[in-house]
């Protein structure tokens, strides 16, 4: 096994909250045969049941059903990932449903067989006294981005907000044109747009528009492929992304976003489009924390007595298609303002990032009762707790 060097990752000029949170990331080049089956993983407590196996499989990011958790890495004891498993099924052409009828060991020599001497570049997060983490796995002779190098080209271009997750970077920047400061209705915005990097060698990087929101800094992200740019990397990673952030700017993308953001305030929500939010929500606590039920319920107050005014004891009472015509008590800016809290202040990465894919979701499609209020009035602030316990404008 040949591996590259281990560098731990300065990044306290971009963002000194960020230092802590980053961890540092090896990159090995291994044959798959190098890889095993942890023997010494301690087995299950008790057999799984058929329920276990249903709230598993329902969760989002459900990692594959029948490929092993622990596996050894040339003797490394490392936890297998989603994101690992997925890059080496895409990569090497099988999904986990071979598990069902050959040992792991069995499948991956056999590819190993097949594929001698092409090696994988394999990615290894290590970091907060746990067990390695094994990410994803790509061609040695891929060009890809290492977590140094991607956080140079952040700090050169004045990345905020840096955040990493499970081999991604994430971070905000202001346009090459500018902040495009505009007022719609009552609240006043800036332009802005999110970067995703990869820095496991699974992927390219991605450029998401989005709009701040100033009364409370709040970052609404359009995570669907209309409001997404990809940045292609050539020869030289470093030199691609950095001509991609200081040249950005996507007018036509910023001003499409504001033209959903003006009719999201003439827009009353729906039934439907307040539980499929209220749905990802709950299923990620609230964010979290010891706040959690106070957003739970300024939700409440938000969207007003759902089950009162409609006589119900669920929305899921009501067919889908008459959810979608009746109206909540609050309008879709409402609920995208209260989307975009709950991602920008409370939210763990993984929710985060589906609360913006609801976000992208709603802005790129037609609201349920567009154009349903004929006025622009003064939204409802509402207060959340942040996860210092300090009260935030909604």
């Amino acid at each position: 096994m040949v591996s590259f060097p281990v560098r731990a990752s300065s990044v306290a000029a971009v963002d000194p909250r960020a230092a802590c949170a980053l961890p540092t990331l090896q990159y090995l080049t291994a044959d798959i045969g190098d890889l095993k089956v942890d023997g010494t993983a301690p087995a299950p407590a008790r057999r799984a049941t058929r329920l276990d196996t249903r709230a598993r499989l329902a969760a989002p990011g459900a990692r594959p059903r029948l490929a092993p958790r622990s596996l050894l890495l040339g003797g490394m004891q490392v936890a297998a990932t989603d994101r690992f498993w997925t890059s080496l099924f895409r990569r090497c052409g099988f999904n986990d449903a071979v598990f069902r009828y050959f040992s792991t060991d069995e499948v991956l020599q056999r590819v190993s067989e097949r594929d001698s001497g092409s090696g994988l570049r394999f990615a290894v997060e290590h970091g907060n006294g746990a067990r390695p983490k094994l990410l994803g796995v790509s061609s040695p002779r891929a060009a890809m981005l290492t977590l140094d190098d991607a956080m140079g080209v952040i700090r050169a271009n004045g990345g905020e907000q840096v955040r990493y997750t499970d081999g991604r970077l994430y971070s905000t920047h202001v346009p090459a044109d500018g902040i495009g400061a505009f007022k719609l209705g009552p609240d006043r915005f800036e332009q802005r747009f999110s970067l995703e990097v990869p820095v496991d060698g699974q992927g390219m990087p991605a450029i998401h528009i989005m709009l701040l929101r100033l009364i409370c800094q709040n970052g609404a992200v359009g995570m669907q492929r209309a409001l997404r740019s990809d940045v292609r990397l050539g020869e030289r990673p470093d030199h691609s992304l950095d001509r991609a952030l200081s040249s950005f700017g996507n007018a036509d993308g910023f001003s499409a976003m504001r033209q959903r953001f003006e009719s999201a305030q003439r827009s009353w929500a729906s039934l439907e489009e307040v539980r499929s939010l209220e749905a990802i929500l709950s299923h990620g606590g609230w964010g979290g924390g010891d706040a959690a039920p106070a957003r739970r319920a300024a939700w409440g107050r938000m969207t007003g007595d759902l089950h009162g005014i409609y006589g119900i004891t669920a929305i899921e009472g009501i067919s889908p298609k008459r959810r979608r015509l009746l109206p909540a008590r609050c309008r879709m800016y409402d609920l995208l303002n209260f989307a975009s809290e709950v991602s920008t202040h409370h939210a763990p990465p993984g929710l985060a990032r589906r609360i913006d894919g609801w976000i992208g979701t709603a802005i790129v499609d037609e609201f349920d009762l567009e154009g349903s209020a004929k006025d622009v009035s003064d939204f409802e602030a509402l207060f959340t707790e942040t996860k210092n316990d300090h009260a935030s404008r909604n």
